[in-house]
């Protein structure tokens, strides 16, 4: 019984086909606006259950505000953004650029965070970068796990 009990709790941690091809949309259109030396701020991707999506940059602000601007209109439209056509929100992603610290060192870094309805918490990752604005000698990584994050949703 116990397994059981544990095995469903894994499944609803599992990241869907959609949450993982939205968060890469994210994290490539960030990457190429590094690579063209653009900042786009902090971005954020929402989508209900029939992946009709809605996508929007906070660039008015300071990064912190622009980050808290972010995760407030998760909460605040989390019923929907009918302006868009997108039903109840399903999923969400936010992205931003920031740095790392790794080996005592700072490194550059898009930092993304992403959730989907079922899952327990939220979760974030990493991918490091190098070159912002040098077009074909930008340079990044693999995405790394950064944690969990709690739930907007």
């Amino acid at each position: 019984m116990s397994e059981e009990i544990y095995n469903n709790e894994a499944s609803q941690d599992e990241v869907s086909a959609e949450l993982d091809a939205m968060v890469c949309d994210l994290i490539d259109d960030m990457l190429n606006s590094l690579a063209d030396g653009e900042d786009l701020g902090v971005v954020l991707i929402a989508e209900d259950a029939n992946s009709n999506r809605y996508q929007a940059c906070f660039t008015e602000d300071g990064p912190e505000a622009c980050l808290e601007g972010a995760q407030h209109f998760i909460e605040a439209n989390a019923a929907g953004i009918q302006s868009d056509h997108v039903g109840p929100l399903d999923r969400y992603a936010i992205a931003y650029t920031g740095g790392v610290e790794l080996d005592c060192e700072f490194q550059d870094a898009v930092i993304v965070s992403f959730y989907q309805r079922g899952m327990s918490m939220g979760y974030s990752a990493y991918v490091l970068y190098e070159g912002a604005g040098m077009g074909e000698d930008f340079r990044w990584c693999d995405p790394e796990p950064a944690g969990e994050e709690p739930a907007l949703l």
